[in-house]
């Protein structure tokens, strides 16, 4: 892909069928302590620094350094003026290409790998550049910064596209291009073959939304792409909140006082009128033994196995449905959101499974875990987890059930900024507070703001289920909760 370096490899099998791969640049300096990366497991490696396995490393840096020269490339020479045979030896060398964004809209520069493409760079607008790694035959779009909102030719409604054709070529994204005015359009040359799998009636909402030509036919898509017809509570049958008015009060209450939970250790940090402890205000509690290690360590690998991206805000939505995702200036963090194979884990599934037990809320009312990375300095200021009165079909996140996956040395403490409370994180702790009222479970609590204080000393891991008031899985499906992961 681009913004990589060309790697040569040599492929050696032995010691009971271990795959080695030595990897090098071409023409670069080999690379002899990666013998010992192909060994996948202790045995292997204690076997190969006992004295016979020495003998055998010996005998394979022996063929390495005899094998490495043969594998060299030698540049193509070509005579002067042979444009032939220079456009040749560019094919598989790598050079920089740059991109400069003369339009109004920040841009996001994708490489075309045959399927959604993968994002590259980022491009300021109205003259910002970036320079990017690639090579002859590349082929690269840009789409609005977030979105895969293709940014296209206003007089030919073409997606501007671009092939890379030969070294430090220049490609402008002009002042004028702009998202099309035809909502209903394939987004990606991929569209037609992945409704003929299926993938239509598979994941509805994205495809709609990305390949909304090639799934016309199935789900009547150029009229579904219209968020105000697709996305109305009747048509997704979402129709029965989780809470009405006083259910809040008594969930809460029933914490505090039944003997099942004592398990967990709950303790009350604020209760209205501090009738059952903590201070006088909206009820937060924590449990502090309920997470197992197994647990918590399993959210922690589920979160590297998706892969730790920088957290973003929620921006503005398009005329689609689509929410743009901005880097956040307020929270420096990372996460990754546990789904698919994730999501899948034993572990993962029996923490899900038992906050469904003591809230008595189901699983669709969920969103999947957000796992949380946070290095020393890192922080998120102060913020509240739900909007006014949300409208959108899942309705307000009525409860944050947050998990703390790791002790902390030192700083990272969840405060809540009107209410002079802060909780020091603990592994295995749970600390859960509502977002709405008890009495409209409809409407914010205005009070329940709070931040995440810097990590001052050791590192924070954490992870949270965002709990909404109707079903979240419903709507998310069919791309109406403004995220198409």
């Amino acid at each position: 892909p681009p913004n990589q370096n060309p790697k040569g490899h040599i492929r050696i099998v032995g010691f009971g069928g271990s795959l080695l791969t030595s990897i090098f640049s071409r023409g670069g300096p080999y690379c002899l302590l990666c013998l010992f990366i192909g060994f996948s497991t202790r045995t292997q490696m204690a076997s190969l620094l006992s004295s016979a396995g020495l003998f055998w490393a010996r005998s394979l840096i022996f063929f390495l350094l005899l094998a490495v020269p043969s594998t060299r490339v030698e540049a193509q020479q070509c005579a002067e003026g042979d444009e032939v045979c220079m456009s040749n030896a560019q094919v598989n060398q790598q050079f920089t290409c740059k991109f400069i964004n003369k339009s109004r809209f920040r841009a996001d520069i994708h490489w075309d790998d045959g399927g959604y493409g993968t994002n590259i760079a980022f491009v300021e607008p109205n003259g910002g550049s970036a320079n990017i790694n690639t090579q002859v035959g590349h082929k690269f779009f840009v789409t609005r910064h977030g979105v895969k909102e293709g940014l296209h030719d206003p007089k030919t409604d073409n997606q501007h596209r671009f092939t890379v054709s030969k070294s430090n070529e220049v490609f402008t994204i002009p002042s004028d291009a702009a998202p099309s005015k035809e909502r209903c359009q394939d987004r990606f040359s991929i569209c037609e073959s992945e409704a003929a799998k299926g993938k239509c009636s598979w994941s509805p909402g994205w495809m709609i939304v990305h390949c909304c030509k090639s799934c016309d036919k199935e789900l009547d898509a150029s009229r579904l792409i219209d968020p105000k017809v697709r996305c109305t509570r009747e048509n997704l049958n979402v129709t029965t909140p989780a809470w009405g008015p006083g259910d809040l009060n008594k969930l809460f209450t029933s914490w505090a006082t039944e003997s099942q939970f004592k398990q967990y250790e709950p303790q009350v940090l604020s209760s209205p009128g501090g009738e059952h402890g903590g201070i006088d205000g909206p009820w937060i509690i924590t449990f502090d033994n309920f997470l197992s290690d197994w647990e918590a360590d399993g959210l922690i690998k589920g979160g590297h196995k998706m892969g730790f991206d920088r957290s973003t805000d929620q921006g503005e939505t398009n005329e689609i449905g689509e929410q743009v995702k901005v880097v956040s200036q307020t929270r420096t963090s990372s996460n990754a959101w546990c789904t698919g194979a994730c999501e899948r884990m034993s572990e993962v599934q029996s923490v899900t499974k038992k906050i469904v037990k003591v809230t008595d809320i189901p699983k669709e009312n969920y969103e999947s875990f957000q796992i949380l990375d946070y290095n020393p300095d890192q922080f998120y200021r102060r913020h509240h987890d739900s909007s006014v009165r949300d409208v959108t079909p899942p309705g307000p996140r009525i409860m944050t059930f947050f998990l703390y996956l790791s002790d902390v040395e030192e700083g990272g403490e969840t405060a809540f900024t009107e209410l002079g409370l802060a909780v020091k994180p603990k592994k295995g702790r749970a600390l859960v507070w509502p977002s709405v009222t008890d009495d409209d479970p409809e409407f914010w609590d205005r009070r329940m703001y709070h931040e995440a204080k810097d990590v001052i000393k050791g590192k924070k891991y954490a992870a949270n289920h965002w709990i909404h008031l109707y079903d979240y899985t419903g709507p998310n499906h069919w791309g109406c909760t403004g995220s198409f992961m």
